[in-house]
C-alpha cells in the first residue's frame, strides 16, 4: 500500500482532519475538513490566504508585496503525508480528530513559499544530509498553567521537582501525557518548576524534522487541552517579574548515517569532544548575537535573558548551566550539546533550522573553538529584541544560509511588535501588553 492510498485509508477512521502549518511566530493555522471531502486535498493542497505565515500575535494582517503573490490572494497548503496522526482531544470525545502538517506554495507557480519554517529547516537537514549526517535532538518545554477564570498558577512557589505537588496535578499532567502519546508526542521526562505554576516536558529526543514537527504537536495539544480542562497554558517567557523565566533549551547531537556513532564524540580527546563539536561550538558562539533573536523573538523575550538561570553572554561550558551553549560529555550516547538561548515562545523550526546553520557554518570553515569560559567573561548577549533583529540583519554568512526571504519576513514580523511598544515608557504598562500580546 502507497503512502497516500493508506493515508486516504485512515482518514476514513475519523470525522474529521486538520491541514495545519506552523506560522512564523510558532502559532499552528489552518482549515478542519470534514473526513468525507478530505480525501481530494491530499494530493494537490487546500487554498488559503497566501499571507497566514506573516498574521502578528494577534492575527493583525502583516503585508509583504512579493512578486509571486495576488493581492491578497491564495496560496496553496501542501500535505506531508508522514505527518499523518490523530489528534485524540480534538473533538473533547463528540468526534475523532486526525491532523496533517503542511507548508506552504505560491499559486502563481506551485515554488514553495521559502519563509515557511518547516521548509526553511527541512533546506537545513538536507544540507545534514549530503554530509551523511542525521540530527538527533529534542526540547526542554517548559509552560505555565494558570486557572482559567482567575488566571492564577494552579500551585504557588518553587516546588521543583517536588513530588507532592507533582502528585497533586498528577492526574491533569497524566492525562495531557496519555493523550500526547496517542497522538505520537513522546514526552521522556516530567517534572514541577522553578516556578509558580510552571512545569517542563522533557521530549524524547527524534530523528530529523521529527524534533520539531512533535515539539509543534506538543506546545499546540498543551494549549488546547488546557482549554479544555478551565485552564490557561502558556509560554510567555517572563510571566511575573518576580518568577523564573519559561525556557526551550534545545539539546542535539550528530550522528554519522553510515555508522550511527555519535559524530561529536572523540574517546581520545581529554575533554571527549571531536573536532566536529569544537567546529560546532565555534559556530553557535560566533552567531549567537543573530541567533539571539530567532530562539527569543518577542519583547517579552528579553526579561528572561540576563537572568539568573538564563543565558546573558556568549560562552561556552561543561555542564554550566549559566552558559549560552552547554556542553555534556558522557560517553558515546551522552555527549552533545544544549542551546540554552531559545525562550518558551521560541519556534521550535526557526530554531532547529538556525541551530544547524550556525553549527554548519563552524563544520565548512573550520572555525577554531574558543575555551571554556564564565558568564563574566563572554559578550553580551542582545538585550532588546530591536538590537537582537539588527545583529541579524548584519549577520550576513546566517542570513544566506537561511535565506534573505525567511529573515526578511521573520524582521518584518517583528517589527510589528517593536512598532506596538514604540514611544510605551512605563515598565507595568508594557508589562500589561506583553501579557495581552504574548501570552
Amino acid at each position: 500500500m502507497s503512502k497516500l492510498e493508506r493515508v486516504r485509508s485512515g482518514i476514513a477512521n475519523y470525522d474529521y482532519i486538520r491541514f495545519a502549518i506552523c506560522d512564523i511566530n510558532g502559532r499552528s493555522r489552518g482549515h478542519v475538513v470534514p473526513s468525507r471531502n478530505a480525501a481530494k486535498y491530499l494530493e494537490g493542497g487546500l487554498d488559503t490566504f497566501e499571507g497566514l505565515l506573516m498574521f502578528g500575535h494577534e492575527t493583525e494582517v502583516v503585508a509583504l508585496p512579493h512578486k509571486k503573490g495576488y493581492h491578497y490572494g491564495n496560496m496553496t497548503l501542501v500535505p506531508d503525508l508522514d505527518t499523518f496522526r490523530p489528534i485524540p482531544w480534538g473533538g473533547d470525545g463528540k468526534a475523532k480528530v486526525a491532523e496533517i502538517l503542511c507548508e506552504s506554495q505560491w499559486k502563481t507557480d506551485n515554488s514553495p513559499q521559502e519563509a515557511c519554517p518547516r521548509y526553511v529547516l527541512r533546506q537545513q537537514i538536507k544540507r545534514l544530509d549530503e554530509l551523511g549526517l542525521d540530527l538527533y535532538s529534542g526540547f526542554e518545554i517548559e509552560y505555565f498553567l494558570l486557572h482559567a477564570d482567575t488566571m492564577k498558577p494552579i500551585f504557588d512557589g518553587k516546588a521543583i521537582m517536588c513530588h507532592r505537588n507533582q502528585n497533586k496535578n498528577g492526574p491533569l499532567l497524566f492525562k495531557f501525557d496519555g493523550d500526547l502519546f496517542k497522538a505520537g508526542v513522546d514526552m521522556d521526562k516530567i517534572h514541577s518548576e522553578y516556578a509558580s505554576g510552571m512545569f517542563e516536558a522533557v521530549m524524547k529526543p527524534q530523528y530529523g524534522i521529527e524534533g520539531a514537527d512533535l515539539t509543534f504537536k506538543l506546545k499546540q495539544g498543551l494549549l488546547e487541552m488546557a482549554d479544555l480542562n478551565g485552564l490557561k497554558a502558556t509560554f510567555m517567557s517572563k510571566l511575573d517579574l518576580e518568577e523564573t523565566g519559561c525556557g526551550a533549551h534545545y539539546n542535539f547531537s550528530l550522528l554519522s548515517k553510515d555508522t550511527g556513532e555519535n559524530t561529536f564524540y572523540d574517546q581520545k580527546a581529554s575533554d571527549g569532544l571531536s573536532t566536529t563539536a569544537k567546529q560546532w561550538i565555534a559556530g553557535i558562539l560566533k552567531h549567537s548575537k543573530a541567533l539571539t533573536a530567532l530562539t527569543s523573538p518577542t519583547i517579552n523575550c528579553y526579561r528572561r535573558l540576563h537572568q539568573p538561570w538564563s543565558p546573558g553572554s556568549i560562552f561556552w561550558g561543561i555542564e554550566d548551566r549559566e552558559a549560552s551553549l552547554r556542553v555534556k560529555n558522557h560517553g558515546p550516547s551522552g555527549t552533545y550539546l544544549e542551546n540554552r538561548m531559545p525562550s518558551g515562545r521560541s519556534n521550535p523550526y526557526i530554531v532547529m533550522a538556525a541551530t544547524i546553520a550556525a553549527g554548519l557554518d563552524g563544520v565548512k570553515n573550520k572555525l577554531v573553538c574558543p575555551p571554556t569560559a564564565s558568564l563574566k567573561e563572554g559578550k553580551a548577549l542582545p538585550y532588546t529584541l530591536d538590537e537582537a533583529l539588527k545583529d541579524l540583519e548584519a549577520d550576513t554568512d546566517l542570513v544566506k544560509a537561511l535565506g534573505e526571504e525567511f529573515v526578511s519576513w521573520f524582521v518584518k514580523c517583528k517589527e510589528l511588535d517593536l512598532k506596538r511598544f514604540a514611544g510605551l515608557v512605563d515598565d507595568m504598562e508594557r508589562m500589561a501588553l506583553e501579557k495581552k500580546i504574548y501570552f
